[in-house]
């Protein structure tokens, strides 16, 4: 003789509250952890990308100068023999005579406008004769310097904190600062004006 059972009809499941409040704690703590993980590999690809940008921009940027100063026909800023004489500190632009194009007189400066380093092409004439472009350190025949036009005007490099030239005999040293969310990247090269 067996035992007839009747079929439940319904199973209740059912969860203490300890269980409950256990199992969010546990599911909290593994999203907490997955979100920390993930915001520490953004902040480390941030920074990465940060410090390669600012590579990048200096070699640029440095790559160009020194293409440029290279070919410099003379140099227009005077530049001090050393870089650690606090009485005739390095000069922080440069301007020289292009070599590129000698179809015209022009200039070629490097300067800092903030944290941007800009490229200027510019001329020196006389008001009596404007279309002739003269040296910058010409001399009408009163004595008066000539006036300067800027013919292009362009940035070239960002993120710039300082820029320090000085020279050695035919040697253009130059250094670079960049600073970008506090990655720094400080460069120095020495460039040979072939035409100075």
């Amino acid at each position: 003789m067996g035992f007839k059972t009747q079929p439940n009809s319904k199973s209740i499941i059912g969860f203490t509250l300890l269980e409950v409040i256990v199992s969010v704690s546990i599911f909290t703590l593994v999203i907490l952890v997955a979100y920390e993980t993930y915001a520490l590999g953004q902040n480390i690809y941030r920074r990465g990308g940060d410090e390669m940008e600012v590579w990048q921009n200096a070699r640029a940027s440095l790559d160009r100068l020194t293409r440029e100063a290279r070919q410099a026909e003379s140099l227009a800023t005077a530049l001090p023999e050393v870089n650690n004489d606090p009485e005739n500190p390095p000069a922080n632009e440069l301007q020289f005579q292009d070599g590129h194009d000698t179809s015209r007189l022009t200039y070629l400066r490097y300067y800092l406008d903030g944290a941007d380093l800009k490229w200027q092409r510019v001329a020196y004439y006389f008001s009596v004769q404007p279309d002739l472009y003269v040296t910058y350190d010409s001399q009408d025949q009163f004595g008066n310097p000539p006036e300067q036009i800027i013919l292009e005007e362009r940035i070239i490099g960002e993120y710039f904190s300082d820029l320090d030239f000085w020279r050695t005999n035919n040697l253009i040293n130059i250094i670079i600062h960049l600073t970008k969310n506090g990655r720094e990247v400080n460069l120095m090269t020495a460039v040979y004006g072939r035409n100075l």
